[in-house]
C-alpha cells in the first residue's frame, strides 16, 4: 500500500510539473551555468557549485531493491559521500518506467533505468534524457526452464509456451530472430509473478531475472536451469544511470560528482553486503525480504565483476553496449527508427571521474 502511495505521489508531482512555469529548472541553470567540467577546479570550488544547484531528485528503479545503481546511490547518501561533495540528493523510491517520465519533465534530474533499452525507448518517444553510466555489461534477463526440460537452445523453443510479465522482452525476441526463428514460432502467454507456474507444467519456459526467480525456485526445492540470451547473440546490459539533458548540460560538475560518489559507494556495498542491505531495509516502507535482496545483490555484483571492463572503472559504458540494444529494439519493432549512440548516451561524465581504473576524488 505504501509503495502504491509512492507512485501516486510521483504521479501528482508529474502533473504539477505540467502546470508549473519551470522556474526551478531555470534557477539551476543560472546558478551553475558558469561551471565547466573541463576547467580544473579545487574541491572547495566544486563543492560550492554543487551546493548552489540545490536539491537533486533521484528516482530508484525498483523501490529499494538491492540492484545497481540504487544500492550505490543509497549508500553514497548513507555514508556521507554526497554531502562531502556538496550534493543535496533527495532519493524517491519508485519504478524506472516512472523515473524516465520524471526525467523527461525535469522533475527528477537523475534516475535509475534497469537497462539501456528503457532510456532508448524514452528518447525514441521524444524524451531529452541520456544514459551516463552503466554498471553491468552482462544482462540479468534470461529464460528459466525445469532442469529436465528438453530446451537448451533457441531452436528448442519452437512450438513451446513461454510465460512472460507484461510483454516478451526485446532481447528474447532478438534471440529468436538471430537464431533463425520468429515470435510466431512460440506461444507467448502473460503470467503472474509466481514462478512455480513453470513447475506446474502450464508453460515450458519463463522470462526471469538471473538474480531473482532461479533463487526463489531453488528455495522451494525445484531443480531449474537458466538459458542466457547473451550466449545466443542477444546480450544486454543493466544498472543504468540516466540524466535530464538540460540539467546535465547546465551542471556538468554536479553530474560528475554524483557519479563520483556513487562509484565510491560501490566499493563499500560490494565489501559490506549485510550492512548495505540493512540500510536499504531501514529505508523501505514495506516488508523487506533480507534474504532475497541479499541474494539479488550477491548475484548482480558477481555479474558486474565478471563482465567489467578491466581498463576502466565501474559503470563505464561502451558504444557497443548501447548499439546492440538499439539494434535489438529496432529489429523487434519496439522503436521505429534506429537511433545513434550519441542520441541516447553520454560518456563524458563517467570519463571525467576516472584515471584509467582509479577513481579521482577531489582533494
Amino acid at each position: 500500500m505504501k509503495q502504491s502511495m509512492t507512485i501516486l505521489a510521483l504521479s501528482l508531482l508529474l502533473f504539477m510539473a505540467a502546470c508549473s512555469d519551470g522556474n526551478n529548472s531555470s534557477n539551476r541553470t543560472e546558478q551553475n551555468n558558469n561551471a565547466s567540467a573541463e576547467v580544473e577546479l579545487t574541491a572547495e570550488e566544486r563543492k560550492a557549485l554543487n551546493e548552489a544547484v540545490g536539491e537533486i531528485t533521484y528516482i530508484t528503479g525498483f523501490y529499494y531493491a538491492a540492484s545497481p545503481p540504487d544500492i550505490e546511490v543509497v549508500m553514497a547518501d548513507e555514508l556521507g559521500y554526497f554531502a562531502e561533495l556538496g550534493l543535496n540528493v533527495k532519493i524517491i523510491p519508485g519504478l524506472d518506467a516512472e523515473g524516465m517520465k520524471f526525467l523527461a519533465a525535469n522533475k527528477a534530474q537523475i534516475a535509475s533505468a534497469g537497462t539501456p533499452s528503457q532510456v532508448i525507448q524514452a528518447v525514441s518517444n521524444g524524451a531529452g534524457i541520456s544514459g551516463v553510466a552503466t554498471f553491468g555489461a552482462e544482462g540479468t534477463s534470461a529464460l528459466l526452464v525445469m532442469n529436465d526440460s528438453d530446451i537448451y537452445k533457441p531452436a528448442d523453443l519452437k512450438g513451446k509456451t513461454i510465460g512472460y510479465h507484461g510483454a516478451l522482452p526485446a532481447n528474447l525476441i532478438a534471440m529468436l530472430q538471430y537464431n533463425g526463428m520468429d515470435v510466431s514460432d512460440v506461444k507467448g502467454v502473460s503470467v503472474g509473478y509466481d514462478p512455480t507456474i513453470l513447475a506446474s507444467g502450464q508453460i515450458d519456459a519463463l522470462t526471469v531475472y538471473k538474480s531473482n526467480e532461479p533463487y526463489q525456485m531453488e528455495l522451494l526445492g525445484h531443480d531449474v536451469r537458466v538459458i542466457d540470451p547473451g550466449e545466443f547473440g542477444a546480450e544486454t546490459s543493466f544498472g543504468v544511470l540516466a540524466v535530464n539533458n538540460e540539467f546535465a548540460a547546465a551542471n556538468p560538475v554536479t553530474v560528475e560528482d554524483f557519479l563520483r560518489a556513487v562509484a565510491k559507494a560501490h566499493e563499500y556495498a560490494v565489501t559490506n553486503i549485510d550492512e548495505s542491505i540493512a540500510v536499504l531495509a531501514s529505508r523501505s516502507d514495506s516488508v523487506y525480504d533480507i534474504q532475497t535482496e541479499t541474494n539479488r545483490w550477491k548475484v548482480e555484483s558477481e555479474l558486474l565483476e565478471s563482465a567489467k571492463n578491466t581498463e576502466h572503472g565501474i559503470a563505464w559504458q561502451t558504444d557497443e553496449q548501447w548499439n546492440r540494444e538499439i539494434k535489438m529494439l529496432f529489429d523487434a519493432k519496439v522503436i521505429a527508427k534506429q537511433l545513434t549512440v550519441n542520441e541516447v548516451m553520454n560518456n563524458s561524465f563517467i570519463d571525467a571521474i576516472y584515471n584509467d581504473t582509479e577513481l579521482i576524488w577531489p582533494q
